[in-house]
């Protein structure tokens, strides 16, 4: 055993699952790299010899980012080593196809053999692990600078009725709450700390800036939240923690930051509409 550490065993090992594949022709282009988009031509057989499916028949190469788990697991591992234009035969075990189960036309415990061919392979942005979260935030936070930019500043302190948000505080709450929501996920405060939190960004929110203050307070806002978003992994994502009182995920952080500033969104529409300013990007074009 390596430096010992790994303590010894009397009992005999046995092989599971041996994936094989014969070099039918060896490309002379660019390598595969792990994690690029590969185009491949494919023809797939059941080992009773039925053809099952084949891209070669449609003419419709098939792209797939090696890693990202959108194809079966011997197709991650099958092309590792080969170069455009090569060609390979992959003889692959059932437990890196389609499982005990089967899916379609493919049997249960069926080995498959796959005819591939790499016709090209290029490199691709690594994914963002919250993008179904940044897109939503990205939308809603761009129409929304539209809307606050748009509207004349001698407009921002009217409030549809007394005791009620202005529109100036309803984006000044905004902009702190964002902040605020946004420490959830990255100092993950305790409960009355949060609460306090939230008391002070109200009490920042009455303070009466100007609109060009108040858009940069805003924009500051989101460049914080749009600077994480993006770099966290999807297991960071799924981490539970607590929000707002309920058993969630580090993703429902975002999610609540999501949400907030939809329903802000919608109430600065109505303000500026009651004030004939019309949204920026529904005026009609020339």
């Amino acid at each position: 055993m390596v430096l010992g550490q790994i303590p010894a065993i009397e009992a005999p090992e046995k092989e599971f699952v041996r994936m094989r594949y014969a070099e039918v022709l060896v490309g002379t282009g660019e390598a595969a790299k792990p994690g690029q988009e590969y185009t491949v031509h494919y023809t797939g057989w059941l080992t009773d010899g039925k053809k099952f499916d084949s891209s070669r028949d449609r003419n419709d190469p098939l792209k797939f980012v090696q890693g990202r788990r959108r194809v079966i697991a011997g197709w991650e591992a099958g092309f590792e080593g080969m170069k455009v234009g090569g060609k390979r035969r992959l003889f692959i075990p059932y437990q890196m196809a389609y499982g005990e189960a089967g899916r379609g036309a493919i049997p249960a415990k069926a080995e498959l053999i796959f005819d591939v061919e790499l016709l090209a392979v290029k490199d691709v942005p690594a994914p963002v692990a919250a993008a179904d979260v940044l897109n939503e935030f990205e939308d809603y936070a761009k129409k929304t600078l539209e809307l606050v930019k748009a509207m004349p500043e001698e407009k921002f302190d009217w409030r549809p009725s007394e005791g009620v948000r202005s529109f100036r505080e309803a984006v000044l709450h905004l902009a702190y709450s964002n902040k605020v929501q946004l420490s959830m996920g990255t100092d993950n405060p305790p409960a009355d700390l949060l609460k306090q939190k939230f008391a002070d960004a109200d009490k920042k929110s009455l303070v009466k800036l100007s609109k060009a203050e108040s858009v940069a307070v805003l924009e500051e806002s989101f460049g914080a939240i749009r600077k994480v978003l993006p770099t966290l992994r999807a297991a960071v994502l799924d981490r539970e923690m607590v929000v707002f009182g309920k058993p969630s995920t580090m993703r429902g952080v975002y999610i609540a930051i999501d949400t907030h500033l939809a329903e802000y969104f919608g109430q600065l529409i109505a303000y500026a509409r009651v004030n004939g300013v019309q949204p920026p990007w529904s005026a009609p074009k020339p």
